[in-house]
């Protein structure tokens, strides 16, 4: 077990303590792999309906949610859970892990193959660490603060494409059709400015594809902190930006509009979204 003082050293950025940084985040992507394994194994889930339009929750959420805390608890006791499926979220000081057990529960349920266990760690407000897993394609995208981001153990970093040439991912908050007209408003703009867009149905996948250089940009009108807890690290440490629009302020606390991309494909979307 990573004691607490070998942490907090880690977190100053103490290079001697590099090997239990290390240790940390592959403990993380331990249980995220296994999670993802979990999911897989549950052929034909029981599927429950949660608030708002078209909002599903499987027993296979449940199961990959309660496997993470099992196993997250004994990594760092000393920390909260800030999860998807469970009941009362709040951030407390201190450590929160911020859970999704399953990011693009409607694509599990339909078999299109694309969704992800998504584990991010957040400190005092500061997402630290992140890690991302689709266990179809076995990618696991992973980062910690300062320690740079990584796909399956190889470095990736954000495109330097133009806005005239990027290719966005976007998502249409679909548990909220109020605000279909907003978000489809903004779409339009991206994609007459853009190379092409895309709608995937997992936003913490998408971060990571705007992380590895596979897409350029990323814009959705409402997320949850745990959609892009993970994933906002993996993209900063590849070199991109990611933050909200006014009058929000960017924080894990709650849901929010959120824009990511490249240096400048961030700023473009953030001008086109009417900041």
């Amino acid at each position: 077990m990573i004691k607490n003082s070998i942490w907090l050293e880690v977190m100053r950025k103490d290079v001697e303590q590099g090997m239990e940084f290390t240790e940390l985040l592959q403990r993380t992507a331990d249980v995220a792999r296994g999670a993802g394994g979990l999911v897989l194994a549950i052929k034909k889930p029981e599927v429950f309906t949660k608030e708002g339009h078209s909002n599903f929750v499987t027993e296979a959420d449940l199961a990959s949610q309660k496997y993470c805390i099992g196993k997250l608890s004994g990594i760092l006791p000393e920390a909260h859970f800030f999860a998807e499926e469970q009941e009362q979220n709040v951030l407390e000081p201190g450590y929160n892990w911020v859970i999704d057990p399953i990011d693009g529960t409607t694509n599990f349920m339909r078999g299109y193959r694309h969704s992800a266990v998504s584990i991010g760690l957040v400190k005092d407000g500061e997402g630290v660490l992140g890690v991302v897993y689709n266990p179809y394609t076995e990618e696991l995208f992973a980062a910690a603060r300062g320690e740079g981001a990584f796909l399956n153990g190889a470095p990736i970093q954000v495109s330097q494409a133009a806005m005239k040439d990027a290719l966005i991912v976007f998502g249409t908050s679909p548990y909220d059709r109020g605000k279909a007209a907003e978000t489809f408003s903004v779409v339009q703009k991206i994609f007459l400015s853009c190379g092409d867009i895309r709608r995937s149905g997992s936003a913490a996948l998408d971060l990571c594809y705007v992380a590895a250089g596979r897409c350029d940009g990323f814009y959705e009108g409402q997320l949850s902190p745990w959609d892009y807890a993970a994933a906002s690290v993996i993209l900063e440490e590849a070199g991109g930006r990611i933050g909200t629009l006014e009058p929000y302020r960017f924080s894990f606390r709650e849901q929010q509009p959120i824009v990511a991309g490249n240096p400048e494909v961030y700023e473009e979307i953030r001008r086109l979204a009417g900041c």
